[in-house]
């Protein structure tokens, strides 16, 4: 039998659907609830992009990150160029390409990548929009709810760190309420301080009782030592997980926490070092991907990819839950989703509807998209002009 070349030619097609128009909103000044038994802060804001396209589908994507910086990348760079190529929201990963390699990308850092990363989300609402159907059921659709957790204790607008009763108070009011795992900010201190972390989440422990989860976060603060003694004197405690304790995220010295403590590693969150290197060098038992930060759901899905292969199951660690709950609930890895309290506020006061958290769980929303549409008149009664 004769060999036969078949010969495939393909027609290029102008897309019917392209970016017509990014908008970027500084919202300011928003109202929301302020802690329990504080009252700062209370009020908040965001940068807010709306990015439509020629057939009127507008997507939304949100950022906490309101430096003058992101600002003048998004309207002076970012935007124009998108425009110009009359990108195909559909087209992820050659939006991203726009700016790679023959950019300032290494330079600018995070800052480019939070930029880009409004851009791909809003990119996914278009899309969960013009198929009408939620993104997290285009990433996968593992399932229809996510567990949660909540953040608390945190001091804004130069208030006074929380003691530890007023730790252990607003503790109980949130589990009384039916949050049902806390976390916790640790090394915190100018000079990390592992006996005065234990004793807060020890006030916690006594607070909230045996059956609701406590968990750390780290925020990159301390040095292998500081946080071995932490752990070692919290297992006691039964926390659920420490988050980024090290500085730097260094995967070696992660990996000998890991080794020394029964309390499971998250990291990843504002990782310094890549997700691979993290974990080739068995450093976390969860990553912690943030569409947020890290080059929206395009990006997330990579690094994730990354994880299921070293079978490291996600879980997450940042206050834009809201945001992150497609990912997780599209994956069958998926994990946490946290919930800040000052951000989720934040939400609750710009979004006309958020999944809340009901007995540590949260329902996903079906609606088209991402299901996170700004209130009527936020835009015109909050936003900063220049």
């Amino acid at each position: 039998m004769m060999n036969q070349t078949y010969v495939f030619q393909t027609e290029v097609v102008e897309s019917k659907q392209w970016i017509d128009r990014i908008t970027l909103h500084n919202i300011r000044g928003v109202p929301i609830t302020p802690p329990p038994y504080r009252d700062r802060p209370k009020t908040e804001g965001a940068l807010l992009l709306e990015v439509e396209t020629n057939d009127g589908v507008i997507g939304y994507a949100t950022s906490g990150y309101a430096h003058h910086a992101a600002i003048h990348l998004m309207t002076e760079w970012v935007a124009p160029r998108i425009l110009e190529a009359k990108a195909d929201p559909f087209r992820t990963d050659y939006i991203a390409s726009l700016f790679d390699r023959h950019t300032w990308e290494r330079a600018l850092g995070r800052m480019f990548t939070i930029v880009l990363s409004m851009v791909d989300i809003a990119c996914w609402d278009i899309k969960g929009k013009t198929l009408g159907k939620p993104v997290h059921h285009l990433l996968g659709g593992a399932r229809d709810r996510v567990p949660v957790y909540v953040t608390h204790g945190a001091a804004y607008e130069g208030a006074p760190p929380y003691s530890r009763e007023e730790l252990a108070a607003e503790a109980k009011f949130l589990a009384d309420k039916g949050v049902t795992h806390l976390k916790n900010t640790v090394g915190r201190q100018q000079f990390p301080d592992p006996v005065d972390d234990y004793h807060r989440m020890a006030a916690m422990r006594d607070a909230v009782g045996p059956d609701v989860q406590l968990s750390m976060d780290g925020n990159l603060r301390m040095n292998l030592a500081q946080a071995m003694k932490l752990c070692q004197m919290c297992e006691e405690l039964g926390i659920s997980f420490i988050e980024e304790p090290i500085h730097y995220n260094d995967p070696r010295n992660l990996h000998h926490l890991r080794m020394k403590t029964t309390i499971p590693v998250a990291a990843a969150e504002n990782e310094k070092f890549s997700t691979l290197q993290i974990l080739q060098a068995d450093a976390v038992d969860f990553l912690q991907p943030n569409v947020n930060n890290d080059g929206g759901y395009t990006a997330a899905m990579r690094n994730a990819a990354i994880a299921r292969a070293f079978n490291v199951p996600l879980s997450h660690g940042n206050g834009n839950g809201p945001h992150n709950i497609a990912l997780h609930a599209g994956l069958q890895h998926g994990g946490l989703v946290e919930y800040h309290f000052h951000k989720w506020m934040a939400y609750n006061a710009m979004f006309k509807s958020v999944p809340q958290p009901e007995n540590g769980w949260l329902t996903v929303s079906q609606e088209p998209g991402l299901g996170l549409e700004p209130k009527d008149g936020l835009i015109e009664e909050f936003a900063v002009r220049d």
